[in-house]
Formats: C-alpha cells, sequence, structure tokens
C-alpha cells in the first residue's frame, strides 16, 4: 500500500517507525494520509498509532482522530494510547477533553493517573492537580515516584505549604522519600513557599543533588531576602564542582542586588558573560535590575544598551533604577525613548513614570504622562491612580490631585489612597484639611494603618496644630489599640520640637519603649537649630554621629546651630572631623521648568548657559529687596567672613538662581515654581517674601520638606516650618 504525502512515497510504518519525522502538514493533508494509514493497519498494532499521535501538530487533527479511534473501542483496552491522548490534548490546551477521555478510562491504572495529574500541573491548573491527587487516594491507587513531583509543583504555584507538608507525608509513609526526583520537587516546594529551613532540612539529607536542587534553595534564599546565605550556598555550591547555570545567574544577581554590594555585581556579570548567559533575555535583565539596585546606573546603562533585543522589563528596570538613585530626569529621558521604539509603555512603566515626575516636581510632564495614560487607554489600577494624586500633590498642583482623589477610582479608594491625600494637604501645609480628610476617611469606614498616622502626625507638625497632634498619638495607642512605631516617635518629636516644646520632647525619646533611631534624633537636632538650643543640640547631635557616624548631613546641622551662635571654633573642629572622614556638605540643587525643559543651579553655579544673566538679575533683586526692607540674614552662612561677604554668598543659593531665571524668563501672571533638593534657608525664605510682593508674583518652593506659596509678601507656612 502506499500514499501520496507531500509529494513522497508513504509506507506503513514498520517496529521502528516511531524514530521517524513527519513534515508538519496542515490538517486536511495529515488527514488524507490519516485515512490511507488507518484503514491499512491492525487495531492491535500500538506503535503504529504511537507513530500517528507524535505525527499530530495542531488540535483538529487530534479530535478526528481520537473520534475514529473511539469507534473501534480500542482506547479503552490500552491505557498506554490513552495516556498519549490526554498528553497530547494538555500541549493544545484543552483540559476538558483530556479530562473527559481520561473519566471515560480511568479504572486502576497508576500510569493514566499520572498522566492526567502530570496535565494539570503543566498548564498551571493546580487546585485540578490537588483534587485529582486526592480522588486518587480515596480511590485507594498507590502513588508513585512520577506522581509526587507534579503535585509538589501544583503546591509550589499556588505557595500551599499546608498541602506540601501533607504530601510531604505521604511520601515517607509510601518510602520515596530517597528518590531523587521526589526530593528535588520537595526542597523546590519548600523553597517556592517560603518555608527556606525545611527546604533546607530536605536539601542537606539528599544523597545525591543535581545542578536543580542547588538553584532551588539559592532561589528559595534569595526570594526569602535573606540575600547572603543565598551567596553562602552558591559558594558551596561552586566548591563541589557544579558551576551556575542560567537560571541560577538570576538568582544570584538578584541577591547581589539586595545586597548592594558593586564589587559582587561585576563579578556576577563577568560569570554571565563568560558562559554566554546574555543571550538570555531573562537573565541580561537581571544584570541591569542588580546594578540598578546597586546604585550603579552607568553599568545599568551599559549593560542595556549592549543588548540586542528588548522587552517591557530591559526598559523598565532600568527606568526603575533611574528613578530609585535619584536620576528623575535621565528616567524621563529614557521614557520618550522607549514612546519611540518598538516597546509599549505598560502600567508598570506608567508607575515608575509618574513617581520619577513626584521627585523633580515636574508638573509639565506630570500632566503629559497622564495624558499618555488616559489617552492610551492604559490600565489604571488603584495603585497608579494613588501615584497620579501624589505625583499632582508632590509637583505643586493639589487642586488637581484633589479633583482626582474626589472623582474615586472604578474599584474604590484604599486606605493607600487616603493616606496619599493627607500627605498632600500636609506638605502643603493644610493641616486643618488633612484633619478634616483624617475624620471624613473613618467616617467611610476605612481604618486607618500605621502609615495613616505617620501623614497626619506630619501635617500636624506642618501646620504647628499641637493639641491636635497630641490628640492623634493619644488616639493611636488607646483607640486603635495600636503600637506607636518609630517613625511615629520621631513625627511627634518634630511636631513638639517645632513648636519649642523641646523638654516635652526630649521627655518623649526617654520613654520610647525601643532605642530612639537616627529620625528621632534628626528630629530634636532640626528642632535645635529652629530655636538655636546648641547644648541640647550636641546632646541629640552625638547619638546621631555614634548611630549615623558617616551622615554629613547631621554635621552639617550641627555647624549651623554653632554658626548661629558665632561658636566658629566648633563649627572648625567638626570641619575637621568631616575632612577626616572623606565626608562632604550635601550640594544644593534647584530645578524649574521652562518651555517644556527643566532648567537645574547649584549654588554659585556657572554651569548654566546664561548663567552671567542670571548672577546680573540676582544682584538686582538684592537692591530692589534692601529697597522694600529686606534684611539678609547672615546667620545661615557657616563662614567666618565679614558680613558684607555673608550678603554676597546668600545671593548666589542655588533657589535664589532659580528664582531669578523664572523671572527672567516667564511671563508675568505665570507661577514661578522650584524644587529644591535640601530645606530652603531662612535667608532665601524672607527673600521670596519680599519678591513675591515686589514683581507681584506668585513663587512656588517645594524643598526638601514641604511646600512653600508666596504670594503679595507673605508664605502659605506662616513662617512656620
Amino acid at each position: 500500500m502506499y500514499g501520496l504525502y507531500t509529494n513522497r512515497w508513504f509506507f506503513p510504518p514498520s517496529r521502528n517507525a516511531t524514530k521517524l519525522s513527519l513534515p508538519k502538514t496542515p490538517p486536511n493533508l495529515f488527514l488524507f494520509s490519516f485515512h490511507f494509514f488507518y484503514n491499512s493497519i491492525s487495531p492491535n498494532n500500538p506503535i503504529s498509532f504511537d507513530f500517528l499521535l507524535k505525527s499530530c501538530n495542531s488540535l483538529e487533527p487530534l479530535k478526528q482522530i481520537h473520534s475514529s479511534l473511539s469507534t473501534t473501542g480500542f482506547i479503552l483496552s490500552n491505557p498506554q494510547l490513552g495516556a498519549q491522548l490526554i498528553t497530547k490534548y494538555s500541549k493544545f490546551g484543552d483540559t476538558d477533553a483530556a479530562r473527559s477521555l481520561f473519566d471515560a478510562i480511568k479504572g486502576c491504572n497508576s500510569f493514566l493517573w499520572n498522566t492526567m495529574i502530570r496535565a494539570y500541573a503543566n498548564v498551571g491548573h493546580c487546585n485540578e492537580t490537588l483534587e485529582l491527587y486526592s480522588v486518587m487516594h480515596r480511590m485507594g491507587i498507590r502513588s508513585n515516584n512520577y506522581t509526587y513531583p507534579f503535585v509538589l509543583k501544583a503546591c509550589a504555584t499556588k505557595s500551599l505549604v499546608f498541602g506540601g507538608k501533607s504530601v510531604h507525608l505521604d511520601v515517607i509513609r509510601n518510602g520515596f522519600d530517597s528518590d531523587a526526583f521526589v526530593e528535588a520537587a520537595l526542597v523546590d516546594m519548600y523553597a517556592k513557599c517560603g518555608e527556606i529551613d525545611d527546604g533546607r532540612r530536605v536539601f542537606d539529607e539528599m544523597s545525591k543533588r543535581d545542578l536543580v536542587c542547588w538553584t532551588a534553595m539559592i532561589t528559595g534564599y534569595e526570594q526569602a531576602d535573606r540575600a547572603a546565605e543565598s551567596l553562602v550556598l552558591l559558594s558551596e555550591m561552586q566548591q563541589e564542582g557544579l558551576v551556575a547555570d542560567s537560571v541560577t545567574a538570576v538568582s544570584v544577581a538578584s541577591a547581589v542586588g539586595q545586597l548592594g554590594d558593586v564589587q559582587k555585581s561585576r563579578s556576577v556579570h563577568a560569570h554571565v558573560i563568560r558562559n554566554g548567559f546574555l543571550e538570555d533575555l531573562i537573565v541580561a535583565n537581571s544584570i541591569i535590575a542588580m546594578y540598578a539596585k546597586c546604585g550603579d546606573v552607568k553599568a545599568a546603562r551599559i549593560a542595556f544598551d549592549g543588548m540586542k533585543v528588548k522587552d517591557g522589563i530591559s526598559w523598565n528596570s532600568l527606568l526603575s533604577g533611574y528613578a530609585q538613585n535619584g536620576f528623575a530626569t535621565e528616567a524621563l529621558l529614557l521614557f520618550e525613548q522607549m514612546r519611540v521604539s518598538t516597546v509599549q509603555p505598560n502600567p508598570v512603566t506608567a508607575l515608575i513614570v509618574v513617581s520619577a515626575c513626584a521627585y523633580l516636581g515636574s508638573l509639565h510632564i506630570g500632566r503629559k504622562v497622564h495624558s499618555f495614560i488616559v489617552s492610551g487607554r492604559m490600565k489604571i489600577d488603584t495603585t497608579l491612580w494613588n501615584a497620579i494624586i501624589d505625583m499632582y500633590a508632590k509637583c505643586g498642583d493639589l487642586e488637581t490631585a484633589i479633583q482626582v482623589f474626589d472623582n474615586g477610582h472604578e474599584s474604590g479608594r484604599n486606605v493607600s489612597s487616603w493616606n496619599v491625600m493627607i500627605s498632600g494637604y500636609g506638605m502643603h501645609g493644610h493641616g486643618k484639611e488633612a484633619l478634616h480628610l483624617f475624620s471624613r476617611m473613618q467616617e467611610e469606614g476605612v481604618e486607618p494603618n500605621h502609615i495613616t498616622f505617620t501623614c497626619i502626625l506630619s501635617a500636624c507638625s506642618h501646620a504647628g496644630l499641637v493639641d491636635e497632634g497630641r490628640k492623634c498619638f493619644y488616639d493611636l495607642r488607646k483607640k486603635f489599640f495600636t503600637k506607636p512605631t518609630v517613625k511615629h516617635y520621631a513625627c511627634m518629636v518634630d511636631l513638639l520640637g517645632r513648636a519649642g516644646h523641646l523638654e516635652e520632647a526630649q521627655a518623649l525619646i526617654a520613654e520610647m519603649p525601643s532605642e530612639a533611631n537616627d529620625g528621632v534624633w534628626g528630629a530634636l537636632l532640626g528642632a535645635c537649630r529652629i530655636h538655636r538650643n546648641a547644648e541640647l543640640g550636641q546632646f541629640a547631635a552625638k547619638n546621631l554621629f555614634r548611630l549615623e557616624p558617616e551622615h554629613s548631613g547631621y554635621y552639617v546641622l550641627m555647624s549651623n546651630i554653632y554658626a548661629a551662635s558665632n561658636q566658629w571654633h566648633e563649627v572648625g573642629k567638626l570641619r575637621q572631623v568631616m575632612k577626616s572622614r572623606g565626608l562632604k556638605k550635601p550640594a544644593a540643587f534647584s530645578v524649574i521648568e521652562f518651555r517644556k525643559e527643566v532648567h537645574g543651579f547649584h549654588t554659585a553655579d556657572q554651569t548654566h548657559p546664561e548663567w552671567m544673566e542670571v548672577y546680573r538679575k540676582v544682584e538686582i533683586l538684592a537692591i530692589e529687596m534692601k529697597m522694600a526692607g529686606h534684611v539678609p540674614d547672615t546667620s545661615c552662612v557657616l563662614h567666618d567672613v565679614e558680613e558684607e561677604d555673608k550678603e554676597h554668598i546668600l545671593n548666589y543659593h542655588s533657589e535664589k538662581l532659580a528664582v531669578a531665571f523664572g523671572i527672567m524668563k516667564m511671563d508675568e501672571g505665570i507661577p514661578i515654581q522650584v524644587t529644591k533638593n535640601l530645606r530652603v534657608c531662612h535667608d532665601c525664605h524672607s527673600a521670596f517674601k519680599f519678591i513675591s510682593y515686589v514683581h507681584k508674583r506668585k513663587i512656588v518652593v517645594r524643598d526638601a520638606n514641604r511646600f512653600h506659596h508666596f504670594q503679595d509678601g507673605c508664605c502659605s507656612c506662616k513662617d512656620y516650618w
């Protein structure tokens, strides 16, 4: 017998026919060959059917074969053939057809049960896998070493640790606890369920460990935030002569990123290059993420630029790296490059970019991104919606933030939504409004969490609402039965300290149930600077230098206190300490948007293309302010120089340069909005009140702590910040 098959002579298969490979054909041509084949073979020849099934490459001909074979009754008497059909159905995604066939022929054959369990597990139908395993037990059909790996895989996928432990007991009872495949599945299950210590016990008892088991344990430690132990295990694996593969490399890269170890990150990258793993997109993405978490964004960018193929994760990893390391401008530039690439931004991209806009205070770009999200009909979940509210608040547009919040989200507001809006009111100095929203939140049945109380206490602090803040702190403990965190104590110290209640703030620190951290002592030191209390400031600084000896900001803050009381000798001593430790004062930096571009200024900056014109404008403004009654606050200068020199130094603070640039460039009626990375100094704060009065301009300054809205000679903070 012969048949025509893609222009070749086709002969019925012999015993070794399964070794042949048929060309893939359209379903109709396959069925044409099948009918010739089926009519010429004996139904007692299983190899013939095996050959046909292996040649089948889509669901339609598979159903035709199944239908034709059903008429012979051959399937019911041949479990192996039934198992092949079930496997094929699951491969093509039709588990319903596979289960229907299984139910028709299941009987007591464990091979068939294992096949159906495997089919469910491989397509991620974990509940069905476990349900079938349970039925198998009830029917008294014995599980074996082919059953357990797939059942444990289902438990691992769903993180069903109790189910996994129950299966483990079955494994021990039935004597399969020393089977290499079962042991590997147990290690993987425990690791993915977060029960890393249980997984390690199984791992340590294994008679033979392959690379899969080592990788499962290394990954388990990494995912359990035990990165150091993950790398120790990697070292042990290498000592046994095993080389990390691409899957291991991904977990190791993540572990190194958690530790922030730049030196190790380069070693991992070198290993990946030596072994040719960079062709694997997942590995390449993990290298970008690793460098970003280690703060080495230049290396992350080099790795990104070297990729031949990039996906959304590649772009998002680098975007996130830029945003998390303070390179918001670079993140926004990269986003523009992504928009013209072949990879479409997704909601994760949008969340990163919105956060970058919030960090930078870029309202113009923030609005563009929001419009892009809406016009592109991108799915906005509650997290992204909250980030948009936060972005508008941090970019100075509190009105739009309120509007977005009040319009609500399709899935409703969650506690984070309320927290973001309370925080927004607080950073703009609207303490009363924050308290009103706090009450409204509870009226609508939303229970505050520990972040809510951090936001409301901070809002009270910025607005000087001492009694209201005390009540919130009391309610936290007595009404909501919540133990205050160190952050809550830091907020209360800040609240009391700003208001001049330094002794009460000190007493609160003394009664803390745990040791005060740098946030608490930093709040007290900041209050000492405001109220020029050098003695208590020294006490706070002593604790800060013990806790954070490498934090230059605290040395500078104490220097400010000494300088304000003309203790220049002490200022000099602190500078020497900083010099000996290689510490530098944080550089002040201010940015302003003009014509869709972001312009940045450092203190005494001479790098801006128009710095000479800006300097001239600053000098003119200084004369105008003096004529209007402004007296420079030279206590803000941390150098022991003549008063005239101090005034000259004050003129070129970064925020003054940015405001001068805004007055030069922006039309009247357009608010001048500046974002500064540090706290605005007293002299600049006073100067902006005079400038807003003399030039009839609204000036908005966002510093490290809050917003200041200057208009008609006044500031929204009422000189309380």
